[in-house]
């Protein structure tokens, strides 16, 4: 019989403590990914038993929220379940976000921020054999334990994360005097919401190689980004700016920094040589003039790389840049900078090279620039003005600034966004007011709702009152998308309409009338897809009756008949007859 077929047996075999599967797994674990679903009986064996392999590939195959709702609720042991549901993330989000929601509130109800609990529950989770809930629970309600809650042992590190991060925002924050600075540190790392003079502590504390690890993370927030900022260090800000989940903010920090904090050499490498506008544009806030050609740069109708545009500059200025951008088939000569459609950009950009290089490099740039005559000839007038024009253009800059803080574009041309300097982000303020100008639908809040930062509006808004609040505690990838699943779909429709087309379909299971994998395949079918509950029940009761008939109570004939299935072609009675015989 095929291997889903045989699944199917071996899940009805088992018992609670998963004792066959635990003997058979040499010859079932390597195939655990041949089948769409396993049966629920059958995660909980591989939960106990399986290896770390073994887990990713029954999450591989079983990642909906329906199967790991009914895992969570039953499997055990704790830490193999987080596990479990880490890897199911990794194909479909509510299937980890839903059993983590109940996990903050197991957390809330049992442990809430008294650190002795948390240290009680640290101390259960190398060797607790309990579920999720009763572990918590046990915890919850025990006593002793201590004040100062120690780093967990590496082998459970990932799992101690994972709670930390569902705790709620207010419990996490209260349990931080309790917690030691590498647990801190590890909690930034992944994106925990802490308050601002924890982190900038926490990263002052760090050593070089934790820095640059937390430079280079993928899940901090941007206070921690900022705190890196801070210090001052190019080689850090070389890694921040080239990694690729910081966004134009932390980027427009370090080089509107650049006369103070000088960029690292593979920073000027990676603008000048980098395609990639995202890259490129912040640059215009170093006040470096190379840099800000760079930032600047018409990339679309240039007929050389960037790299190779920007040595022409510095060789020969503008007119040497000109001929780079004429396009001889249409005769047409196309300007090789183009200047920021938010004022505020301009200004600022003018700003720096003001700042570092004197007014002359500024009224450069203006030459440089395809501006409206007015616009140039007013911003030259600022350049001879001395301190006052400076002055003057710092305060312009500011209200445009302010001004759009107000009525943000989400989206300019050529890439550039209300990303000043010092202004803090706008994605919340954003879709708080679009929330109030007409309410989310229940389910875009829930989803919403799982990221930091999330809103109380937004949280209130959550479709059914569930709030999601979960943060990816891994470097492995995480699925930010849950889509329709098809298969359940395609199945239970298939199911029904054979139901109802073949007569005598649902009796095959224990008629002993065709083949064994024929039969189980029908029952697996049905736990899985039936819409019919009494149908359901019926075949579920029915089973562990049926295999008592032929093998008794005893482990020793389950075990012969868990091995023989796979290979076995006869009927299913003929197996069980068999693997009794076998097994004396």
């Amino acid at each position: 019989m095929e291997y889903p077929a045989a699944f199917a047996l071996l899940a009805a075999l088992d018992n609670a403590e998963g004792e066959v599967f635990a003997r058979v797994r040499g010859t079932y674990a390597p195939h655990l990914n041949k089948t769409r679903g396993l049966p629920v009986a059958l995660i909980r064996s591989v939960i106990r038993h399986g290896s770390g392999a073994d887990l990713m590939k029954a999450a591989a195959r079983n990642p909906h929220e329906r199967v790991t709702a009914e895992v969570f609720a039953d499997a055990r042991p704790a830490v193999a379940v987080l596990r479990f549901l880490r890897h199911c993330g990794s194909h479909d989000e509510l299937s980890y976000l839903r059993p983590m929601a109940e996990v903050t509130a197991l957390l809330d109800r049992h442990l809430g921020a008294d650190p002795r609990a948390w240290s009680r529950l640290l101390a259960l989770l190398p060797n607790g054999r309990g579920t999720v809930a009763e572990t918590i629970e046990e915890a919850g309600a025990g006593s002793g334990g201590r004040e100062a809650i120690p780093a967990p042992p590496a082998a459970i590190a990932v799992e101690w994360r994972q709670l930390l991060l569902s705790a709620r925002p207010e419990h996490l924050v209260a349990l931080i005097p309790h917690l030691r600075p590498r647990t801190l540190l590890d909690l930034a790392h992944f994106g925990a919401a802490l308050p601002v003079e924890v982190v900038a502590e926490t990263v002052r504390r760090a050593t070089a190689r934790q820095r640059r690890t937390l430079a280079a993370a993928e899940y901090p927030r941007a206070e921690v980004f900022d705190a890196l900022i801070e210090l001052g260090d190019p080689g850090l800000n070389a890694v921040v700016y080239a990694n690729s989940r910081v966004g134009d903010r932390e980027r427009n920090l370090i080089m509107a920094a650049a006369g103070t904090v000088p960029p690292d050499p593979t920073t000027v490498a990676r603008v000048i040589r980098s395609d990639n506008v995202r890259y490129r544009r912040p640059a215009v806030w170093s006040g470096d003039p190379t840099l800000v050609r760079a930032a600047l740069l018409r990339v679309r109708y240039s007929s050389v790389v960037v790299a190779k545009a920007v040595e022409a500059w510095e060789r020969g200025g503008i007119a040497a840049l000109r001929p780079l951008f004429y396009n001889r088939y249409e005769n047409k000569q196309h300007e090789p900078f183009v200047p920021p459609v938010q004022r505020g950009v301009l200004l600022g950009a003018l700003l720096g090279l003001w700042n570092r290089h004197g007014p002359a490099e500024a009224e450069r740039l203006i030459d440089d620039l395809p501006l409206r005559p007015g616009v140039a000839a007013k911003l030259r007038a600022m350049c001879a003005d001395g301190d006052a024009g400076r002055a003057r253009m710092r305060e312009e800059c500011r209200q445009a600034f302010d001004k759009r803080t107000r009525h943000v574009v989400l989206r300019e041309p050529m890439g550039f966004r209300a990303g000043a300097p010092g202004y803090p982000p706008t994605g919340w303020p954003l879709l708080l007011a679009a929330h109030a100008e007409e309410p989310l639908a229940g389910a875009t809040a829930r989803t919403l709702s799982a990221f930091p930062g999330c809103p109380a509006e937004i949280l209130a808004a959550a479709e059914d009152g569930t709030v999601l609040r979960a943060i990816w505690p891994v470097r492995d990838r995480w699925c930010a998308k849950t889509g329709h699943d098809h298969v359940y779909t395609h199945e239970a429709r298939r199911l029904r309409a054979e139901l109802a087309k073949i007569p005598g379909l649902a009796d095959q299971v224990f008629s002993g009338l065709v083949p064994a994998g024929k039969a189980l395949d029908v029952y697996d079918r049905i736990q899985r897809y039936g819409a019919d509950a009494s149908l359901v029940d019926n075949h579920r009761e029915r089973m562990p009756a049926y295999l008592r008939e032929y093998l008794g109570e005893g482990i020793e004939a389950r075990v012969v008949a868990a091995r023989l299935a796979p290979s076995f072609a006869g009927t299913l009675p003929e197996l069980l007859a068999t693997a009794a015989a076998a097994a004396g």
